[in-house]
C-alpha cells in the first residue's frame, strides 16, 4: 500500500504518543483539546520538500515563531551534534524495499510466540510476559536458540491503522542477524493484519538505522519535538 508521507507522519505520530490527529491537508495543524496531550509542545517534521507542525493546543501564538525557529535549527543539525535537552530528535521510516535477508532464512531464524511461551519471555525479560503477551504487543516475534529467547520484536505501539516496531536482542546475541530475522517477520506479520508497520529511531541511533535500513526501510520523515 502507497501512502503519502503526510499520511505516514500521522500514523507515527499517533501510534507514538497515543494522539489522534485530523488528516494532514496544512503544513500547521494543532491536536484537539479532546485528544489525548502529548508531553511535546510543538513536533516539527521534515518531509520531502515540506515541513510540517503539529501543535499542542494550549501554545500561546505568540511563543510559536521562537519554538518553530528552535525546532528547524534541531532539523538542520548533523546526526552527531547533540540538541538542547528540550529538544527530541527521531526519524520515521517506513518499509519500501526488500530486506537484505531472504524469507527462507528469516523463517529458519524466527517464530511468533504465543502464550505457551511464557517461561521463555520470563527468562528473557523478568516479569515481563504480562506486558509482551498483552493483545496490544502482537505481533510478538521470538529468534530462540538452544532453548533460549534471544531476540525479540514486538508491536510497541499499536492503533486501528498502524503498529510500531519495538525490537530487543541480548548484548551476547547481537551481530548475528538475529534482530534482522524478528524484524523482517515482524513486518509481514503486521501487514498480513492490513496495517502499516512503523519504524522510528533516534537521530543518534546508528546501530537502529543499521537494523532499519536491512530491513527495507527508508527515512519518510525526519522529526523534533520540543517539551
Amino acid at each position: 500500500m502507497q501512502l503519502s508521507e503526510r499520511t505516514l507522519l500521522r500514523l507515527h505520530v499517533e501510534a507514538v504518543w497515543g494522539v489522534q490527529l485530523p488528516a494532514i491537508l496544512q503544513s500547521d495543524i494543532a491536536l484537539s483539546r479532546e485528544s489525548k496531550q502529548p508531553p511535546w509542545r510543538l513536533c516539527a517534521a521534515a518531509i520531502t520538500g515540506d515541513h510540517v507542525n503539529i501543535w499542542r493546543p494550549d501554545v500561546p501564538t505568540v511563543e510559536r515563531e521562537a519554538l518553530l525557529a528552535r525546532a528547524h535549527e534541531a532539523l538542520a543539525l548533523p546526526p552527531t551534534i547533540a540538541g538542547a535537552r528540550d529538544i527530541s530528535r527521531e526519524v520515521a521510516l517506513q518499509q519500501v524495499a526488500s530486506p537484505t535477508m531472504d524469507m527462507t532464512t528469516v523463517q529458519q531464524l524466527a517464530r511468533p510466540l504465543t502464550s505457551r511461551d511464557r517461561a521463555l519471555l520470563r527468562a528473557f525479560q523478568p516479569n515481563s510476559e504480562g506486558y509482551y503477551l498483552h493483545v496490544d504487543r502482537r505481533p510478538l516475534i521470538g529468534v530462540i536458540s538452544e532453548g533460549r529467547l534471544l531476540s525479540l520484536a514486538h508491536s510497541s505501539r499499536r492503533t486501528s491503522e498502524a503498529c510500531e516496531l519495538g525490537i530487543t536482542t541480548l548484548p551476547e546475541a547481537r551481530r548475528r542477524g538475529y534482530a534482522l530475522a524478528a524484524t523482517v517477520l515482524w513486518a509481514v506479520s503486521v501487514s498480513l493484519e492490513g496495517l502499516i508497520p512503523i519504524y522510528s529511531a533516534l537521530i543518534k541511533n546508528q546501530a537502529s538505522l543499521s537494523l532499519a535500513s536491512a530491513a527495507g526501510y527508508r527515512i519518510f520523515a525526519h522529526i523534533a519535538t520540543i517539551k
